[in-house]
């Protein structure tokens, strides 16, 4: 695993492998002693460790825990965009799948929601990740700054720069809410002409970047505006579009809370079987697939509880309940953690060195 830094003084938290427990309000002073308690006192299906800095880690009352400030964590979903919310709605007693909403399953039971996100979805997610680090690099100023491939479903952002540590919780949103155009003024930020928005150079923030995606695709006019020479103007539609395009949806929530926990890179995040991945910008993203993520190879097999098509990361499958299936290492994880199957012989599965 990766180890953040400062561990000694971080809060270390985990979700259970044998009883499912949640425990909190743990502290280790090296990755060693940590290694030693997950290996023989709890084994985490999930770890994590606190974005924020503390006096006093394992005081088990926050105000106790002393804070000394917090990372600058982003989250973004990779299901906010379109085609990338595809769900289905499972009764747990028949197996049965439905594509429409239901209040509660034929037999009364409340039915299992499962969202479908094929790798092209993520790619989405990774160029808002992107367009994320460039806005917080040119108009914030900050330079350590990591992307990490969530395991799941989307990306954590994470700024580590010294300058971000005392930032308050209004501080964070005001951050938020300006990456991602939240409450966003229209008429203030981009004045108006006859219709069209009003731009000279130099600009700054983001009238720079909607700026000069105008002039890329060529939709700017150059004329005299009263008396002012060689004036830049944007149909407003336009400028609307391009924000939509430059604008970046971020969980708010999860930026604003300076007591975060963040899962631990190169963990196993268990809502999918992946792991926790940190990403260099100039990768090519429509290249990976899921398996890259995945810390298993061989085969699994698995006993189906859905009966019905459904959409396993990229493979659709067409299952009947109760039916063995042998599927590859990390669709056979994947469909057992999201709750779709049971694991019945595990002698093909191994794990990458």
């Amino acid at each position: 695993m990766e180890e953040p830094g400062d561990l000694h003084k971080r809060e270390i938290a985990l979700e259970s492998l044998e009883d499912a427990a949640y425990i909190r309000h743990l502290a280790f002073p090296y990755m060693s002693a940590l290694y030693e308690y997950i290996t023989t006192v709890k084994t985490p299906l999930h770890l994590y460790h606190s974005s924020a800095l503390y006096a006093v880690p394992d005081a088990d009352i926050m105000e106790n825990k002393i804070w000394e400030g917090s990372e600058l964590l982003f989250d973004i979903d990779a299901d906010k965009y379109e085609g990338c919310n595809k769900r289905i709605w499972i009764c747990p007693e028949s197996g049965e799948a439905y594509d429409t909403v239901l209040g509660a399953c034929p037999q009364g039971e409340k039915p299992v929601e499962y969202l479908s996100l094929p790798w092209m979805c993520i790619v989405k997610a990774w160029n808002s990740a992107l367009r994320l680090v460039d806005v917080l690099e040119k108009d914030f100023g900050y330079s350590k700054i990591k992307i990490y491939f969530s395991g799941n479903r989307g990306f954590h952002v994470k700024v580590l720069d010294q300058e971000v540590l005392q930032l308050g919780r209004e501080a964070r949103r005001a951050i938020a809410d300006y990456v991602s155009c939240n409450e966003l003024d229209l008429d203030t930020l981009f004045p108006a002409y006859r219709g069209k928005a009003v731009f000279r150079t130099p600009e700054y923030g983001l009238r720079k970047r909607v700026l000069e995606l105008a002039m890329k695709r060529g939709i700017i006019e150059r004329r005299r505006v009263k008396e002012l020479e060689d004036v830049m103007l944007v149909d407003l539609e336009y400028v609307k579009a391009i924000l939509r395009e430059v604008c970046v949806d971020v969980d708010r929530a999860v930026t604003m809370d300076t007591t975060r926990l963040s899962r631990f890179g190169n963990s196993l995040n268990m809502k999918a079987g992946f792991k926790v991945t940190e990403l260099k910008r100039d990768i090519d993203v429509d290249r990976l697939r899921y398996e890259c993520f995945s810390p298993f190879k061989g085969t699994l097999k698995v006993k189906s509880l859905v009966t019905g098509g459904v959409d396993v990361l990229d493979t659709k499958l067409n299952l009947v309940r109760g039916n063995i299936y042998r599927v590859e290492a990390y669709i056979g994880v994947y469909m057992v953690v999201k709750g779709l199957a049971l694991p019945v012989d595990f002698n093909e599965l191994e794990v990458r060195p």
